[in-house]
Protein backbone atom coordinates (compact mmCIF):
# COMPACT_ATOMS: atom_id res chain seq x y z
CA UNK A 1 0.00 0.00 0.00
CA UNK A 2 1.33 3.58 -0.68
CA UNK A 3 1.82 5.30 2.41
CA UNK A 4 3.70 8.79 0.72
CA UNK A 5 4.82 9.41 -2.65
CA UNK A 6 8.27 8.23 -2.22
CA UNK A 7 7.65 4.07 -0.56
CA UNK A 8 7.80 0.95 -2.53
CA UNK A 9 4.60 -0.83 -3.81
CA UNK A 10 5.98 -4.08 -4.33
CA UNK A 11 7.57 -7.19 -3.17
CA UNK A 12 10.79 -8.63 -3.60
CA UNK A 13 11.78 -9.88 -7.19
CA UNK A 14 11.68 -13.64 -7.67
CA UNK A 15 15.69 -14.29 -8.20
CA UNK A 16 14.67 -18.02 -10.57
CA UNK A 17 13.54 -15.82 -13.53
CA UNK A 18 16.50 -14.66 -15.53
CA UNK A 19 17.28 -10.63 -16.46
CA UNK A 20 17.02 -11.08 -20.05
CA UNK A 21 13.44 -11.90 -20.09
CA UNK A 22 12.41 -9.41 -17.28
CA UNK A 23 11.16 -6.57 -19.69
CA UNK A 24 8.62 -8.77 -21.44
CA UNK A 25 7.88 -10.50 -18.42
CA UNK A 26 6.90 -6.90 -17.22
CA UNK A 27 4.97 -5.96 -20.24
CA UNK A 28 2.52 -9.06 -20.13
CA UNK A 29 2.45 -8.63 -16.53
CA UNK A 30 2.01 -4.78 -17.04
CA UNK A 31 -1.24 -5.47 -20.01
CA UNK A 32 -2.77 -8.35 -17.68
CA UNK A 33 -3.12 -5.90 -14.77
CA UNK A 34 -4.36 -2.83 -16.95
CA UNK A 35 -7.23 -5.06 -17.81
CA UNK A 36 -7.88 -5.53 -13.99
CA UNK A 37 -7.35 -1.80 -12.93
CA UNK A 38 -10.16 -1.03 -15.90
CA UNK A 39 -12.60 -3.63 -14.62
CA UNK A 40 -11.81 -2.08 -11.08
CA UNK A 41 -11.84 1.74 -11.46
CA UNK A 42 -14.36 1.87 -14.51
CA UNK A 43 -16.85 4.93 -14.17
CA UNK A 44 -13.93 7.40 -12.52
CA UNK A 45 -14.35 9.64 -15.03
CA UNK A 46 -13.37 13.03 -12.97
CA UNK A 47 -10.95 11.03 -10.84
CA UNK A 48 -7.80 13.41 -10.92
CA UNK A 49 -4.10 12.10 -12.11
CA UNK A 50 -3.15 11.91 -9.19
CA UNK A 51 -5.99 10.07 -7.06
CA UNK A 52 -5.64 7.55 -10.37
CA UNK A 53 -2.03 7.13 -10.20
CA UNK A 54 -2.12 6.17 -6.47
CA UNK A 55 -4.96 3.53 -7.31
CA UNK A 56 -3.00 2.26 -10.36
CA UNK A 57 0.37 1.71 -7.65
CA UNK A 58 -1.80 0.16 -5.47
CA UNK A 59 -3.37 -2.25 -7.90
CA UNK A 60 0.37 -2.93 -9.32
CA UNK A 61 1.38 -3.84 -6.16
CA UNK A 62 -0.80 -6.23 -5.11
CA UNK A 63 -0.85 -8.50 -8.12
CA UNK A 64 2.96 -8.14 -8.02
CA UNK A 65 3.88 -10.12 -5.02
CA UNK A 66 5.36 -13.27 -6.61
CA UNK A 67 6.61 -10.80 -9.50
CA UNK A 68 10.48 -10.05 -10.60
CA UNK A 69 10.07 -6.55 -10.46
CA UNK A 70 9.17 -3.98 -7.69
CA UNK A 71 7.16 -0.85 -7.92
CA UNK A 72 7.70 2.65 -6.63
CA UNK A 73 5.46 5.78 -6.95
CA UNK A 74 7.07 8.67 -7.77
CA UNK A 75 10.35 7.53 -8.37
CA UNK A 76 13.60 9.91 -8.90
CA UNK A 77 15.15 10.61 -12.01
CA UNK A 78 18.63 12.11 -11.32
CA UNK A 79 19.27 14.64 -13.62
CA UNK A 80 22.52 15.66 -15.52
CA UNK A 81 21.54 19.73 -14.43
CA UNK A 82 19.42 20.76 -12.46
CA UNK A 83 16.22 19.67 -9.97
CA UNK A 84 15.89 16.11 -10.26
CA UNK A 85 13.02 15.03 -11.83
CA UNK A 86 9.84 12.27 -10.77
CA UNK A 87 8.56 10.01 -13.31
CA UNK A 88 5.23 8.77 -11.79
CA UNK A 89 6.54 4.87 -11.19
CA UNK A 90 9.61 3.26 -11.94
CA UNK A 91 10.16 -0.79 -12.08
CA UNK A 92 13.43 -2.19 -10.60
CA UNK A 93 14.80 -5.41 -10.21
CA UNK A 94 15.89 -5.38 -6.52
CA UNK A 95 14.99 -2.77 -3.69
CA UNK A 96 18.92 -2.50 -3.42
CA UNK A 97 18.96 -0.88 -6.90
CA UNK A 98 19.65 2.96 -7.54
CA UNK A 99 17.50 3.03 -10.67
CA UNK A 100 14.95 1.84 -12.49
CA UNK A 101 14.73 -0.36 -15.66
CA UNK A 102 11.76 1.02 -16.95
CA UNK A 103 9.40 3.70 -15.95
CA UNK A 104 5.75 4.82 -16.60
CA UNK A 105 4.38 8.19 -16.96
CA UNK A 106 0.69 8.72 -16.89
CA UNK A 107 -1.74 11.20 -18.04
CA UNK A 108 -5.54 12.30 -18.41
CA UNK A 109 -7.42 11.82 -21.51
CA UNK A 110 -10.42 14.06 -20.78
CA UNK A 111 -11.94 16.95 -23.83
CA UNK A 112 -12.47 18.70 -20.16
CA UNK A 113 -8.91 19.77 -19.45
CA UNK A 114 -8.15 23.25 -19.60
CA UNK A 115 -7.15 24.79 -23.36
CA UNK A 116 -3.29 24.65 -21.80
CA UNK A 117 -3.38 21.39 -20.75
CA UNK A 118 -5.56 20.05 -23.62
CA UNK A 119 -2.14 18.38 -25.56
CA UNK A 120 -0.23 17.31 -22.26
CA UNK A 121 -0.29 13.66 -23.25
CA UNK A 122 2.19 14.93 -25.43
CA UNK A 123 3.93 18.12 -24.41
CA UNK A 124 2.94 20.65 -22.35
CA UNK A 125 1.88 24.71 -22.68
CA UNK A 126 5.75 26.12 -21.81
CA UNK A 127 8.58 24.32 -23.46
CA UNK A 128 11.05 25.04 -20.62
CA UNK A 129 8.62 22.73 -17.67
CA UNK A 130 8.59 19.85 -20.13
CA UNK A 131 5.25 19.25 -18.74
CA UNK A 132 4.26 16.50 -21.20
CA UNK A 133 4.18 13.10 -21.18
CA UNK A 134 6.12 11.90 -24.85
CA UNK A 135 8.20 15.81 -24.12
CA UNK A 136 9.02 14.27 -20.92
CA UNK A 137 10.99 11.09 -22.61
CA UNK A 138 12.28 13.16 -25.39
CA UNK A 139 14.01 15.36 -23.29
CA UNK A 140 15.20 12.20 -21.30
CA UNK A 141 14.11 13.68 -17.55
CA UNK A 142 12.07 10.59 -17.67
CA UNK A 143 13.00 7.12 -18.81
CA UNK A 144 16.60 8.60 -17.86
CA UNK A 145 19.22 6.66 -20.22
CA UNK A 146 16.89 3.94 -20.59
CA UNK A 147 15.58 2.37 -23.93
CA UNK A 148 11.72 1.26 -23.08
CA UNK A 149 9.14 2.67 -21.05
CA UNK A 150 5.50 3.60 -20.74
CA UNK A 151 2.82 5.75 -20.73
CA UNK A 152 -0.50 5.39 -19.83
CA UNK A 153 -3.42 7.42 -20.71
CA UNK A 154 -6.68 7.37 -18.69
CA UNK A 155 -9.41 7.69 -20.76
CA UNK A 156 -12.58 9.94 -18.81
CA UNK A 157 -14.24 10.68 -22.30
CA UNK A 158 -14.50 9.53 -25.96
CA UNK A 159 -13.14 6.25 -26.39
CA UNK A 160 -9.53 5.01 -27.74
CA UNK A 161 -9.74 5.66 -31.14
CA UNK A 162 -10.80 9.03 -30.49
CA UNK A 163 -7.52 9.48 -28.71
CA UNK A 164 -5.06 7.81 -30.55
CA UNK A 165 -6.14 9.96 -33.81
CA UNK A 166 -6.37 13.08 -31.64
CA UNK A 167 -2.73 12.65 -30.09
CA UNK A 168 -1.13 11.38 -33.66
CA UNK A 169 -3.15 14.39 -35.19
CA UNK A 170 -0.68 16.70 -32.40
CA UNK A 171 2.30 14.65 -33.32
CA UNK A 172 1.55 15.40 -37.01
CA UNK A 173 1.37 18.98 -36.10
CA UNK A 174 4.52 18.84 -34.04
CA UNK A 175 6.44 17.33 -37.68
CA UNK A 176 5.36 20.08 -39.49
CA UNK A 177 6.09 23.15 -37.48
CA UNK A 178 2.16 23.98 -37.19
CA UNK A 179 2.95 23.48 -33.42
CA UNK A 180 6.13 25.44 -32.31
CA UNK A 181 8.68 22.97 -29.97
CA UNK A 182 12.31 23.21 -29.41
CA UNK A 183 12.53 19.31 -29.90
CA UNK A 184 12.88 17.71 -33.56
CA UNK A 185 9.56 15.46 -33.99
CA UNK A 186 9.78 12.62 -36.65
CA UNK A 187 7.27 9.77 -37.78
CA UNK A 188 8.47 7.47 -35.85
CA UNK A 189 7.05 9.34 -32.41
CA UNK A 190 3.50 9.03 -33.88
CA UNK A 191 1.73 5.82 -32.19
CA UNK A 192 0.99 2.94 -34.27
CA UNK A 193 -1.45 0.70 -32.81
CA UNK A 194 -0.93 -2.79 -32.27
CA UNK A 195 -4.42 -3.88 -31.32
CA UNK A 196 -6.51 -3.19 -34.29
CA UNK A 197 -8.82 -1.75 -31.94
CA UNK A 198 -10.36 -4.85 -30.93
CA UNK A 199 -10.83 -4.27 -26.94
CA UNK A 200 -12.25 -1.15 -25.99
CA UNK A 201 -10.91 -1.69 -22.74
CA UNK A 202 -7.41 -1.35 -23.12
CA UNK A 203 -6.23 0.73 -26.11
CA UNK A 204 -2.23 -0.45 -27.24
CA UNK A 205 0.30 1.48 -29.23
CA UNK A 206 3.71 1.72 -29.48
CA UNK A 207 5.93 4.31 -30.63
CA UNK A 208 9.54 5.51 -30.94
CA UNK A 209 10.84 8.47 -29.93
CA UNK A 210 14.59 10.50 -30.15
CA UNK A 211 15.92 11.71 -27.56
CA UNK A 212 17.82 15.07 -27.32
CA UNK A 213 21.39 12.83 -26.09
CA UNK A 214 20.66 11.53 -29.44
CA UNK A 215 19.52 8.10 -28.14
CA UNK A 216 16.28 6.32 -28.84
CA UNK A 217 13.14 5.28 -26.32
CA UNK A 218 10.76 2.47 -27.27
CA UNK A 219 7.83 3.63 -25.49
CA UNK A 220 4.47 1.70 -25.22
CA UNK A 221 1.25 3.18 -24.84
CA UNK A 222 -1.83 2.05 -23.45
CA UNK A 223 -4.98 4.08 -22.96
CA UNK A 224 -7.11 2.38 -20.38
CA UNK A 225 -10.83 3.03 -20.89
CA UNK A 226 -12.57 4.31 -17.68
CA UNK A 227 -15.71 5.50 -19.43
CA UNK A 228 -17.11 1.61 -19.44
Amino acid sequence: MLKDNHNLIGNAPNPSIKKGTIKEKLIVFLEETLCKFQEHFKGNVIDSEENLNEQLGKTLSYFSKDQAFIFQAETKQKQIKGIDRRVDIGVFRHFSDSTPFFTIEAKRLTTSMPVNREKEYVLGSDPTKFSGGIERFKYNVHGVNLDHSAIIGYIQNEDGKYWHSTINNWIQELIDGKIKSPLSWFSNDLLFNTCNFQDVRIVKSISESEKTNQTKIRLNHYFVNLCE
